[in-house]
């Protein structure tokens, strides 16, 4: 991976800081020292200014054929930016999910099966806000179709509660979805759907299907469910299969359900699967769960935490549950607010959808970059700069991005941001803060709040090049390890 080492030192002190310069008079410095902090190489943050529209693409219909939506990322003139899309559908914008409920209804009944496999796969990892719920609870209801095919996986994961289990388990709804719907539900606290005929035949056909990883994840979701009637039906589920690599990778499952003949099963699976991470995890307590409600003692924290925040000018905060707040720290209560985002650098995929990142930044310091689109240029095959775009205001701003790989060249993405609040004259500014791993939190907001809660030492700005710099020690090691294993 390539790495761009020129870095913006961590502190925007004002917006238009790529700007050389000094700061307007009597403007306190983000540390409160009076220092003046600026890129380190001026000439790596450029970002150039033109007059010109949004490009027609924006405005047209959505892929409605499998070919077209393989090609997408490719295509970049018939079609709006992939990722530009996505995101809409996934903040539940009513206008994109039009646009794709009028793409799903001209689908050829060849490719809908591709087709809605394919917006299941790109909705997958998506932010679900609460108008996707919203809009996505009315499909559910609906008969069935190739849009309510596409959206229910998504919607069962991230929005489906008990009231939504009988739309979720209808017989027309996708294996996928049903998988999804239980198994988001092992991780939490409150109760569990009860065990329906429904997961079992859904569980049936991932086991005895080609996907071994879905198989697996079929088998632990009957089994973290610690219902009978779930562990009867993954013990019935194994004795059927008849492969017998497959069947040892759903006996795993059987470490998370209590006493019962699966265990025999486990240890003659383990007896031949010595590495696989469950075997050598037997034997080991539990790591106990943290209460997803936070202590009286630590709630009165997060109220005085909160309290203290809106005091300094992040008025958004007075609107927080404090008891869906996961720690008293600013950090958190940022984050539960819309001031901060909490993201990897590392992408894990090529493109790496600046765009996306670019989308959740804005939205921190709302409404300044309200209506401004972003768009990324990715290199073709791998190589080269990727272009960071923003139309605004009759405007189009560009800024090159560095190419690392599958990691987030964030030095490009808070230039191309800064710009646009220094174009539009804003007070509020980024921030980053110190992780110590690969990860990163950007706070966006008011320039005074943000300067306020530094003095008070509340954040700790970070250098973004060093979750990258962590990451990749991390990687390295991990490499290092699997050579030396291999090599015994």
């Amino acid at each position: 991976m390539r790495s761009n080492l020129s870095w913006w030192l961590a502190l925007l002190a004002t917006p238009g800081l790529s700007s050389c310069g000094e700061p307007p008079a009597g403007a306190p410095a983000a540390d409160g020292t009076g220092a003046r902090v600026a890129f380190a190489d001026p000439a790596a943050s450029r970002v150039s200014v033109e007059r010109g529209p949004l490009p027609p693409r924006y405005t047209a219909a959505l892929p409605s054929t499998a070919a077209d939506l393989q090609g997408w990322w490719e295509d970049r003139g018939r079609f709006p930016p992939i990722m530009h899309a996505s995101d809409g559908i996934a903040s539940g914008d009513a206008g994109w999910i039009a646009r794709l409920r009028r793409s799903a209804d001209e689908v050829p009944a060849a490719d809908v099966a591709a087709w809605t496999a394919q917006w299941q796969q790109q909705l997958r990892y998506g932010e679900a806000t609460p108008a996707f719920c919203t809009a996505t609870r009315a499909i559910a209801g609906e008969v069935d179709s190739t849009l309510r095919r596409a959206l229910m996986p998504s919607f069962a994961e991230r929005c489906a509660g008990p009231a939504d289990s009988a739309a979720v388990l209808r017989a027309d709804t996708p294996d996928a979805a049903v998988l999804a719907y239980y198994d988001s539900h092992n991780g939490g606290t409150g109760p569990r759907p009860p065990f329906s005929p429904r997961l079992e035949r859904t569980a049936r056909a991932a086991m005895l299907g080609e996907d071994e990883t879905i198989a697996r994840q079929a088998a632990f979701v009957l089994a973290e469910l610690h219902q009978p009637e779930a562990t009867a039906a993954l013990e019935r589920l194994h004795a059927q299969i008849r492969d017998p690599q497959r069947a040892d990778e759903v006996a795993m499952a059987f470490a998370r359900t209590d006493q019962g003949s699966g265990q025999s099963q486990l240890q003659a699976a383990c007896a031949r699967r010595v590495d696989d991470p469950i075997c050598t995890g037997l034997g080991k307590p539990p790591t106990p769960k943290e209460a997803a409600t936070p202590k009286p003692a630590a709630l009165a924290q997060v109220r005085a935490r909160i309290d203290q925040l809106q005091a300094l000018g992040f008025v958004r905060v007075g609107e927080v549950d404090p008891t869906q707040v996961e720690g008293a720290d600013t950090e958190a209560v940022l984050q539960a607010a819309g001031y901060a985002h909490w993201f990897d650098v590392e992408t894990g995929q090529f493109p790496n959808a600046h765009d996306s990142l670019l989308r959740e930044l804005a939205a921190l310091v709302r409404p300044s970059l309200s209506g401004v689109v972003f768009e990324e240029l990715a290199p073709e095959d791998d190589e080269g700069p990727y272009q960071l775009v923003a139309y605004a205001d009759g405007m189009i701003y560009r800024t090159r991005a560095e190419n690392q790989g599958d990691w987030y060249d964030v030095d490009a993405v808070l230039r191309l941001l800064d710009a646009l609040l220094q174009a539009r004259k804003s007070q509020d500014r980024y921030l980053a803060l110190d992780t110590g791993d690969q990860t990163l939190i950007v706070v966006g907001g008011p320039r005074a709040a943000i300067d306020a809660a530094l003095r008070q030492k509340l954040l700790t700005p970070g250098d973004p090049a060093e979750a990258e710099r962590a990451g990749k020690a991390f990687e390295t090691q991990v490499l290092q390890q699997l050579r030396s294993k291999s090599a015994d």
